[in-house]
């Protein structure tokens, strides 16, 4: 396979229309047909069905266009190590939540730049429900999130940590002296009921955290008062440090985000469960130096929490 050809016929695929991939590719529509029409007689069967609703791909089409993912996810992969090696510069690419930029700024990136000086990271911020399509899609090499077991089978994962849905207070808050430690729990733990009148820091609506803190208030019959909305969930935590309020928040650990001596971590019965995190890619994906250097560096600050 020649990798022009490979990236037109994924063009053809993604656009699902002669015209629009051929306006896309900076190719007259013509070309791009003979460029087809000849590739097809040369494996002996067609790629598309020409449909009303556009071109779909035939039983050997889909082999054809999984095939070509990988030759252009490998000359991607091969083109960036080269030209690492000309520059003598370090970079990573990391697609992520917004929830986990304060971990990365603070402990990794940092790390990262003692280890390997000159790194440059690159981040694509999305939600967690994007994240695994973004890397399937070779958008961003590298994701931090959590990891579902559905996609076991198509992706590699290196585990990091786990996480848990959890109450962030304010240091020397009253909650404090009214939770209670309790066997087989990381934090103390307190009654649901004593948040009814506690005002509460909440992302925006459509973000994870805010649906996993309104199905919390539903499920125990109370409506706090909110006392802050933010548009990104990364200025949650900042916000329970300042005392504006507390908040729902993955157990993202406290001592990496330099904000251990003005939060604290409490246990809240929720409907989530502990979380896996880990650092995921591609199977046909290699690390290079830095990236397996950042996946030890956040392990280790889930280690030390």
């Amino acid at each position: 396979m020649q990798l022009r050809e490979c990236e037109y016929v994924l063009t053809i695929a993604e656009e699902g229309n002669m015209s629009k991939a051929a306006q896309r590719l900076y190719v007259s529509q013509p070309t791009l047909s003979k460029m087809l029409n000849k590739l097809e007689e040369s494996i002996g069967a067609p790629l598309f069905e020409r449909q009303s609703g556009g071109m779909v791909p035939t039983r050997t089409g889909e082999a054809y266009l999984q095939g070509a993912r990988r030759m252009m996810d490998l000359n991607a992969q091969w083109e960036q190590e080269i030209l690492m090696a000309s520059t003598h510069l370090e970079n990573i690419s990391v697609g992520l939540p917004m929830v986990r930029m304060p971990l990365l700024n603070y402990y990794a990136v940092p790390a990262l730049a003692q280890r390997f000086p000159g790194v440059q990271t690159h981040y694509l911020y999305t939600s967690q429900g994007k994240l695994l399509v973004d890397l399937i899609n070779n958008k961003c090499p590298l994701v931090v999130g959590i990891v579902p077991a559905k996609f076991a089978n198509i992706i590699n994962c290196d585990l990091v940590g786990e996480e848990e849905y959890i109450l962030a207070v304010p240091k020397g808050h009253p909650l404090e002296a009214q939770a209670e430690p309790r066997p087989g729990l990381n934090y103390p733990h307190v009654d649901s009921a004593l948040l009814r009148d506690v005002p509460f820091v909440l992302s925006r609506a459509d973000a994870y955290s805010t649906r996993v803190a309104r199905r919390f208030f539903q499920e125990n019959g109370i409506r706090p008062p909110i006392a802050l909305t933010v548009q990104n969930t990364s200025d949650v935590l900042p916000a329970v440090a300042k005392a504006i309020g507390v908040s729902l928040l993955p157990s993202l650990p406290l001592g990496a985000l330099g904000v251990a001596h003005k939060v604290t971590y409490l246990h809240v019965k929720t409907s989530e469960g502990r979380l896996q995190i880990g650092v995921m890619y591609r199977r046909d994906y290699v690390l290079n130096a830095v990236e397996s250097a950042f996946v030890g560096i956040l392990r280790q600050a889930y280690q030390e929490g």
